[in-house]
């Protein structure tokens, strides 16, 4: 990486610790962004956005069998530059209630190649500004 070129920085909220692992790596790999750690806890996501200066958050529905959808409305009224993909093994279209009220976040489903979430966390990014 270049020196005084700005990296992606990513914020992984996923609790299947594997998973979680794997999407760690995958992005670490990519010269263009950092990872900036990883939750498991909605209770945890609040506070990880906030600290690290994430750009982008890559965040699970479920976090430990709760709703990430409480955290992830009060993390757009809080930073509203914050690019959220949400990251889920739902069929999207069973999910189109919960997708309307996602207004500005992209759906990347878990069973996609890595190359589909590094794509949207590109995407997001740019939308936003972060990483220029």
């Amino acid at each position: 990486m270049e020196t005084g070129v700005n990296r992606i920085r990513v914020l992984v909220a996923e609790d299947n610790g594997d998973l979680a692992a794997a999407i760690s790596a995958v992005i670490a790999a990519e010269p263009d962004m950092q990872l900036n750690g990883t939750v498991d806890r909605v209770c945890h996501l609040l506070d990880a956005a906030a600290s690290t200066g994430t750009d982008v958050l890559v965040l699970d529905l479920e976090l430990r069998g709760e709703s990430s959808m409480p955290a992830l409305v009060q993390l757009r009224r809080n930073h509203p530059r914050l690019a959220v993909i949400v990251y889920s093994g739902h069929d999207p279209r069973d999910l189109g209630p919960v997708l309307a009220r996602l207004d500005g976040c992209e759906y990347v489903t878990k069973s996609g190649s890595p190359e589909e979430l590094i794509d949207a966390i590109r995407r997001a990014a740019k939308r936003t500004g972060a990483g220029d």
